[in-house]
């Protein structure tokens, strides 16, 4: 049972983590991918650096760009291993030049100072691939997320609005030597997500919903790992989101991800 002083994950957070780890288990087995960089490992309004599990799980050799330290425990609890590497910005990470076959972020990317310098960091780290999951601004849920703000007179902390909207991205992508391979829906489930209502009682807390090492979290995603089943529900929400029309789904899911090759210079 979890303490009541810990922020539980949300649903909409349980199902996120749900099909973000289908997606990178399936990159993984089509790809071929045996080592992955996450770039930074930080996180969206959840528990911090336990995004890339899948990615170990499905047999990758995972390295953690400036992970929140206390969140490691969760990862030798489930067994599965990680490199840290410490940086103090990600976009000068001084790891080597094509050192990873993947290298992805988790929409830390619309919040970076410099996005276009980070961007340009994950394709320089990169062996073959990058991935980007960000927010995707046309669900119905980010115009609620975003009255939310302006009507408690909280400031918009989730990053640029370029980079939360498929096409500009990849034409971003496209402009720093980065060509689309798969650009898609992510996190569709039959409600929308999210709302900003647990965004605005964070802030109102007293601090930044991004402050993750501000929040002792707990997530039901490692509990249903290390008992190795997945509640029914989420399976059912996911059924859900593979029914789902393309043209459906491009203005219902939460999320979008950009699979992107290196162009050679």
């Amino acid at each position: 049972m979890h303490e009541g002083s810990e922020e539980v994950e949300a649903l909409g957070v349980d199902y996120e983590r749900f099909a973000l780890g289908e997606l990178l288990a399936r990159l993984v087995r089509e790809h071929g991918i045996q080592s992955a960089l996450e770039l930074p490992a930080r996180g969206e309004k959840a528990m911090p650096s336990i995004y890339s599990l899948a990615l170990a799980r499905a047999g990758c050799r995972v390295t953690l760009a400036r992970p929140v330290a206390r969140s490691l425990a969760t990862w030798e609890s489930l067994g599965l291993a990680c490199q840290v590497h410490a940086c103090q910005d990600p976009a000068r990470s001084g790891l080597d030049e094509g050192a990873f076959d993947l290298v992805w972020d988790f929409a830390y990317l619309a919040r970076s100072p410099d996005p276009l310098a980070l961007l340009a960091e994950m394709r320089r780290t990169s062996r073959r691939l990058v991935l980007y999951v960000g927010v995707n601004r046309h669900n119905p849920g980010f115009a609620c997320h975003r009255a939310a703000h302006r009507l408690f007179g909280i400031a918009w902390t989730h990053g640029r609005l370029a980079y939360m909207d498929p096409d500009r991205t990849r034409a971003i992508f496209a402009a720093v030597g980065l060509e689309p391979l798969e650009i898609g829906s992510l996190d569709a489930p039959p409600f929308p997500d999210s709302l900003g209502i647990r965004d605005t009682r964070l802030h109102l807390r007293g601090g930044s919903a991004n402050d993750m090492e501000a929040l002792p979290w707990c997530s039901r995603t490692v509990d249903w790992m290390r008992r190795g089943r997945v509640p029914v529900h989420i399976r059912a929400m996911h059924l859900f989101e593979r029914l789902l029309p393309a043209v459906v789904a491009r203005r219902w899911a939460h999320l979008f991800y950009l699979l992107a090759c290196k162009v050679p210079p």
